[in-house]
């Protein structure tokens, strides 16, 4: 099947992409008078996927009682990535376990924040994974975290809505400019696009520029690319949903979230793989469609490809203790990866063993969207450094609520990001 091979080759177009102090929460040896060793875990799942870690720290508790206790705590994902673990990091209060977003990466890489998993992997495990996973989270031949999921970006649509105005499914910038424009009423958004910056923004916004042949940095990620005419045309596309009113600047969900769509807020939106289980059951009754992301006129298709990973603390006085738990979450049973990546939602596994045995899920309902017309242009979410990151997000609020022309703020971005890379 073609999609099987382009799984392939997708591996080895992420080799080719990725660019090149903190202590334990635990007091004392982290362990309670009982010789109990307790270690912190953080995350930012909600709902299922929430109860689904929830249930995992259960039953590794039980399997470890009297030895090792898993102490489970979930933020809003806001908060997680922009206030709570950076803050606790600084203060030297970080979790023993926590999730690392791929635009996070090399700043707690090079921070030293993270611990090398390389002695943990069960025998075999390694194999397992697929090398291109693997290299997108090894920092100076160390593995310093965990991959456990890929997700995919696309278009998801109000099937009655875009009925009900005549509008066709987009399929160019050009056509979805215009169905932003007819959809988007006094209560409902033409088209939902996350407008907070942070990876997160960044990560929605790539394929806009992928799409036009741009990019950010040059193939050996030495030299800015950023002053281009294809970086100013996809801010400034990008930027006239907001300026024209096709797309809300306060949303009443995270951008993340299907509930934008799901209750009938949006018409349409850009979200992930990890969607479509919140719209199969809890807005089973909403006729949702889905499409790749639309191209502007003489552009290719091309899509995110993105993932959290997990990672131990390396300061916490029990990093063993943390890497077996990661390592038994993702790295040894089938069981439990293939739960997260069909049942509990939607992605695809980084391990070659759980895609073969899920095989038939990624040919059901929305799933065949992704794997038959999304998934051979996928691209893998960049791993920038803290100040590559922020100089994108910067240029994008610029251009976005601050009246900048896209020519302009890439040219300021440009610098930012050329002295980042002088450093």
């Amino acid at each position: 099947m073609k999609f099987w091979k382009s799984f392939f080759l997708f591996c080895i177009a992420l080799m080719l992409i990725i660019p090149a102090g903190c202590s334990s929460s635990s007091s004392g040896d982290g362990k309670s008078k009982d010789g109990v060793i307790t270690l912190k875990f953080w995350d930012f799942h909600a709902d299922a996927e929430k109860k689904f870690f929830q249930d995992l720290v259960k039953e590794y508790n039980e399997l470890n009682k009297g030895k090792v206790k898993i102490e489970y705590t979930a933020f809003n994902q806001s908060d997680y990535t922009t206030t709570k673990l950076p803050v606790a990091f600084a203060n030297e209060e970080g979790p023993d376990i926590f999730m690392v977003s791929p635009g996070d990466f090399t700043k707690y890489a090079k921070s030293g924040i993270m611990a090398d998993l390389n002695p943990y992997f069960p025998e075999g495990a390694k194999e397992d994974f697929l090398p291109a996973a693997l290299d997108a989270v090894t920092y100076e031949n160390k593995v310093l975290a965990l991959p456990y999921e890929l997700e995919l970006l696309g278009l998801y649509y109000n099937k009655k809505m875009l009925a009900d105005a005549g509008v066709e499914v987009p399929k160019t910038w050009d056509e979805l400019k215009v169905a932003a424009e007819k959809l988007t009423t006094d209560k409902v958004a033409g088209l939902v696009l996350p407008t907070d910056k942070g990876p997160y923004l960044n990560f929605i916004w790539y394929p806009f520029l992928w799409q036009q042949g741009g990019s950010v940095l040059n193939k050996e990620g030495t030299k800015s690319t950023f002053n281009s005419p294809e970086v100013a045309k996809a801010l400034d596309y990008w930027a006239s949903f907001f300026k024209d009113g096709q797309a809300p600047s306060k949303l009443q969900y995270g951008p993340w979230d299907a509930a934008n769509i799901g209750t009938g807020t949006a018409a349409m939106t850009i979200l992930g793989t990890w969607a479509i289980p919140n719209l199969e059951t809890q807005y089973k009754d909403v006729e949702i469609g889905l499409a790749p992301i639309p191209t502007p006129e003489g552009g290719k298709a091309a899509t995110d490809a993105g993932g959290w990973k997990m990672a131990a603390n390396a300061n916490s006085k029990h990093v063993e203790e943390a890497a077996k738990f990661i390592m038994w979450c993702f790295a040894e049973d089938k069981s439990r990866p293939l739960k997260w990546a069909t049942e509990v939602k939607f992605a695809y596994s980084p391990r070659q063993s759980v895609i073969e045995e899920g095989k038939a899920i990624y040919e059901k309902g929305l799933r065949k969207v992704f794997t038959e017309e999304i998934y051979d242009s996928a691209i893998p979410e960049p791993r920038y450094g803290p100040e590559i990151v922020d100089a994108v997000g910067e240029a994008m609020q610029k251009v976005m609520f601050g009246n900048v022309k896209g020519k302009d703020a890439a040219t300021e971005a440009h610098k930012k990001i050329e002295e980042a890379l002088k450093k």
